[in-house]
């Protein structure tokens, strides 16, 4: 279309196409989409070289560490050999993007791969590679950012802004290493398509099943806000069969720990008003339900029975985490019916105090027996976020007297000054500079797991939103170099109301959750992909150290060669990419298994 007919191009509304899982309001819809006019059916056929398409980083192997800004740049990077390539593991998996751009408005905007073919023997891989439309949300900052990976078949793009194209590629652990091609299609309705030939090379090296690597993955999921989002019933049947895609993701991801609250919000904080209430938009109501008649406490754990059984039946676990016996900041309550009014009360308590104690002696022995009971004894913790060793001594005093089976089951997210009470300790990496490796390295030695954490701060590494998406990837390095057994993440998806319109609650934008809300389960984020290209790097790095040792030449270097904290850029790319590559040719000189 002439340049002098564009002001007669009229805005409709929004367009997503044989959208597979997305479910969101309308309004996010047309957000979401960022603000796409479909052209009348009196618009003229665009130019037949409309389609301007690049990869971000100039390198297919590195274009997901970086996001693209949603302002299409005014000279798109080309390149003339359209040739893009991949490598990978059996079992493994890899994160690329290309981005596409016009001066005129894109219907249709569809990517396609068809599938893998070996240069040689062997037969294709079908459907190895999956295509997802990274959606622009707000930025906090100003702006928008491209986050939440829209599962649809095709977009609409206007002119002049940029569009995504986030590639998937998943091998089997089957497959038959070598090298593979196919072929990447760009297309938009009556335009020009333009080609990629795509190469696909599988070291002859197999990751081990998610269930069976050595990586301690600790995210608190947040059943709540999955009935709050659909408009259900907290603990319906209803809200169990919805939370459970959120569980099948995280057991996917090798999550080791079904979290859950059992006292009514362990989680608040004081608000500027001089209230106390839940650092969540939605607050974490407790899975037993509490009850005392003046003398005698009673508790039914029937929702905490099945939140534990829907976590196992998804895969996630073996480790069971109940917060609650300290709340963090240091406000104590307990919520409970009183049996003789059927009030709901909720109650101040200080911590050593009377009432404090006899309420949670009471729940303690009764949670013991329930938990021996129904065989979980040996795998359920008593969890506690970021209190001082000062209360947790207090809390430690009083599982002793009552409960003494739970004082070696003990997890703490927190300071090493609590080092002494923790079975599974988790360090805030805002102390980095203090922790101690010889304190790591001997819990180790006593078989007691050490994580780490990242919270708003620092952004980087980290996993918020407006952290290049690099920070996620390199956290499991962190992990490998310090000797740590894996990663905690306070919240998998404690959402805002909105997180389509509105990205964060109370702290730094994606601080509060690593997915987004579907129709039918979570919808990923560029941020949660990376994370998960991390741990495959620290499942090889591991399975090097099983077969090689520890001090292998070829883990020293790679760990060395990658630095956390190095500013993203073009130096760090390489870094992590060359280290991996190293790391996967000493093992591919290993037999296979």
């Amino acid at each position: 279309m002439p340049p002098s007919a564009q002001s007669t191009i009229t805005s409709q509304p929004t367009t997503v196409v044989r959208s597979r899982r997305f479910g969101v309001g309308l309004a996010a819809v047309a957000l979401l989409v960022g603000s796409v006019v479909t052209p009348t059916a009196a618009s003229a056929q665009p130019p037949a070289d409309v389609l301007k398409v690049w990869v971000p980083t100039g390198d297919f192997a590195s274009s997901s560490f970086e996001r693209v800004p949603q302002a299409a740049p005014e000279s798109v990077p080309t390149s003339h050999d359209r040739k893009l390539s991949l490598a990978t593991v059996r079992g493994g998996h890899a994160s690329a993007q290309i981005a596409v751009a016009s001066g005129q408005d894109l219907e249709e905007l569809h990517v396609q791969v068809g599938p893998l073919k070996p240069a040689g023997k062997g037969g294709a891989i079908a459907k190895a590679i999956q295509i997802r439309y990274p959606a622009y949300i707000p930025d906090d900052r100003g702006g928008t950012i491209a986050d939440p990976l829209r599962e649809v078949d095709r977009v609409d793009v206007p002119a002049g802004q940029a569009q995504p194209v986030w590639f998937t590629l998943a091998v089997p652990p089957d497959a038959r290493p070598g090298t593979y091609h196919s072929r990447v299609t760009v297309t938009a309705h009556k335009v020009e398509a333009i080609e990629y030939d795509l190469t696909v090379t599988v070291a002859d090296v197999t990751l081990p099943p998610v269930a069976e690597r050595d990586f301690h993955l600790n995210l608190w999921f947040q059943p709540d806000t999955v009935a709050e989002q659909a408009g259900l019933e907290l603990w319906s049947d209803q809200h169990f069969k919805a939370i459970r895609p959120y569980l099948e993701d995280l057991a996917s991801r090798g999550q080791r720990v079904i979290n859950s609250a059992v006292a009514e919000d362990p989680w608040p904080v004081l608000w500027p008003d001089g209230q106390w209430r839940s650092q969540t938009y939605v607050p974490y109501h407790s899975t037993v339900d509490w009850f005392h008649d003046g003398e005698q406490w009673s508790f039914d754990f029937a929702n905490w029975d099945r939140l534990v059984e829907e976590g196992m039946r998804a895969g996630v676990g073996p480790y069971i985490h109940a917060f609650g016996l300290l709340m963090f900041r240091g406000y104590q309550h307990v919520v409970y019916t009183d049996t003789r009014t059927g009030q709901r009360v909720d109650q101040e308590v200080s911590l050593g105090g009377a009432e404090w104690k006899d309420a949670w002696s009471a729940f303690l022995v009764a949670f013991e027996d329930h938990v021996r009971d129904r065989g979980w004894l040996d795998r359920t913790y008593l969890a506690f976020d970021e209190r001082p060793a000062s209360e947790m001594q207090v809390a430690i005093d009083l599982v002793r007297e009552v409960a003494p089976v739970f004082v070696d089951q003990i997890a703490i997210a927190g300071s090493a000054s609590t080092d002494a009470f923790a079975q599974d300790l988790s360090l805030n990496y805002s102390d980095v500079d203090n922790w101690s490796q010889e304190m790591i390295d001997r819990r180790r030695a006593e078989g007691k797991k050490t994580t780490f954490y990242t919270w708003s701060n620092p952004p980087y590494p980290n996993t918020v939103t407006p952290a290049a998406p690099l920070g996620a990837r390199v956290l499991s390095w962190l992990s490998a170099q310090r000797n740590l057994d894996g990663y905690l993440r306070w919240a998998y998806n404690s959402w805002p109301q909105d997180p389509y319109t509105d990205g964060s609650y109370r702290y730094r934008q994606g601080d509060e959750y690593l997915v987004y809300p579907g129709k039918d389960g979570p919808v990923s984020s560029i941020r949660w992909e990376l994370f998960r290209d991390g741990q495959e790097d620290f499942a090889l790095l591991d399975q090097l150290a099983e077969r090689g040792g520890q001090d292998h030449p070829a883990r020293v270097a790679a760990l060395a060669g990658v630095e956390p904290t190095a500013t993203p850029g073009p130096a760090a790319y390489q870094a992590l990419l060359d280290a991996r590559a190293a790391v996967v040719n000493a093992l591919a000189d290993y037999p296979t298994d």
